[in-house]
C-alpha cells in the first residue's frame, strides 16, 4: 500500500470513527463511548433488536442469517440459518426464549434463541412481510406486508388470527404500545395508523410525513409515538390524539431507524449517514451525532435500562455504544 493510500485511510478513520464525543461540549446530550464492534455478518446489518433482560442482542443481515450475540463480552452465541434471502427486522419475544425475523424470501421464522433451532415458519404466499413485532405478553406476533394490511398471528401455534386493512400501500414499520392494547403501523403511503387490536379497527391516521414511513416507535409510557421516514425528519406524535407535538428536522439524509430511550426523553435515530444521531424530543435544536460506522446506518435499539445503544450498518457491522 502506497503512503498516498496510507494517508487518506488515516483521514477517513479520522472523520468517521470519533468514538466519544467531547465532555465539554455544553450541548452533548450524553457521554457515549464505543464498547465493542461486532463482526461476524458478511452483508449489511439491517436490524438489531436487544433481548428482554439486556445481556444478548440479535442482528438481521443481508447475508440472509440472525446472529445472536453476547453484549456483554461481543461473542456470537448463535448464527440463525434458515432464510434463503435478505432479513429485514428481528425482534425477541417478551420472555427472552425466542426470536422473530423476515425475509425477502416471504418467510416469518420464530427461532429457539438458545438452542438456535426453528420453532415455527409463518407464510402468506407471495406476500412479503417487511416488519416484525412481538406483543408485550408475549401472545401475537404482527407484521407489516407488501399487501398494504397487517397480520397477527398467534405466536403460540403461528395461526393467522387478524388482519389489519386501512393503508394504501405496503407497510413498512410495526410496533406494539407498550400495554398491548395498540400496533401503530408505518406505510409507504406517508400515514401512520393506529390500531385498535382487539377490535380490528383504525383509531387514528396521522398525516405529517412527505415521503415513505421507514420506522415507528411507542415512547415507554404510551403517551407518544415517534416516526421516521424517507423526508429525513422525525415526528413526535401524541398517541391520544393524534396531534403532532415536535418535528425533529435538521437531517441530511432519510431516517431509517428511530427508538426510544428508556428515560422517555431521547431518540437514537439512524439515517443514509454513516453516524447515530441522538434527539431531545422536547428541544428540536438539541442533537448530538456520534461517527463509528463506515456505512449507512439501518437500525439502532435502545438497551432496555437505556445504558447502552446497539446500531447496525452498512459496513455489515453492530456497534455497541456504552452511554451515560
Amino acid at each position: 500500500m502506497n503512503r498516498i493510500k496510507v494517508l487518506m485511510l488515516v483521514i477517513f478513520a479520522a472523520l468517521f470513527v470519533g468514538c466519544e464525543n467531547n465532555p465539554e461540549n455544553e450541548d452533548e446530550l450524553f457521554s457515549i463511548k464505543h464498547a465493542k464492534t461486532l463482526e461476524g455478518h458478511t452483508e449489511w446489518v439491517y436490524s438489531v433488536s436487544w433481548s428482554p433482560d439486556g445481556r444478548k442482542l440479535a442482528s438481521g443481515s443481508w447475508d440472509n442469517t440472525v446472529i445472536i450475540w453476547d453484549a456483554n463480552t461481543g461473542a456470537k452465541l448463535k448464527t440463525l440459518e434458515g432464510h434463503r434471502w435478505y432479513v429485514i427486522s428481528v425482534c425477541w419475544s417478551p420472555d427472552g426464549k425466542y426470536v422473530a425475523s423476515c425475509s425477502e424470501d416471504k418467510t416469518v421464522i420464530i427461532w429457539d434463541a438458545n438452542t438456535g433451532e426453528q420453532v415455527r415458519t409463518l407464510e402468506r404466499g407471495d406476500n412479503r412481510v417487511l416488519s416484525v413485532s412481538w406483543s408485550p405478553d408475549g401472545n401475537y406476533l404482527a407484521g407489516g406486508s407488501v399487501e398494504n394490511d397487517i397480520v397477527i398471528w398467534d405466536a403460540n401455534n403461528g395461526q393467522e388470527i387478524k388482519t389489519l386493512e386501512g393503508h394504501s400501500d405496503r407497510v413498512i414499520t410495526v410496533s406494539w404500545s407498550p400495554d398491548g392494547r395498540y400496533l401503530a403501523s408505518g406505510s409507504k403511503d406517508k400515514n401512520v395508523i393506529i390500531w385498535d387490536v382487539n377490535a380490528g379497527t383504525e383509531l387514528l391516521t396521522l398525516e405529517g410525513h412527505t415521503n415513505t414511513l421507514n420506522s415507528v416507535c411507542w415512547s415507554p409510557d404510551g403517551k407518544h409515538l415517534a416516526s421516521g421516514a424517507y423526508d429525513a425528519n422525525v415526528i413526535i406524535w401524541d398517541a391520544k390524539t393524534g396531534a403532532k407535538t415536535q418535528i425533529l428536522d435538521g437531517h441530511n439524509f432519510s431516517v431509517y431507524s428511530v427508538s426510544w430511550n428508556a428515560d422517555g426523553k431521547h431518540l437514537a435515530v439512524a439515517t443514509t449517514d454513516p453516524e447515530v444521531i441522538l434527539r431531545d424530543v422536547n428541544n428540536r435544536e438539541s442533537i448530538q451525532k456520534v461517527k463509528g460506522h463506515f456505512g449507512t446506518t439501518r437500525s439502532v435499539s435502545w438497551s432496555p435500562d437505556g445504558k447502552k445503544l446497539a446500531s447496525g450498518a452498512c459496513d455489515n457491522t453492530v456497534i455497541i455504544w456504552n452511554v451515560k
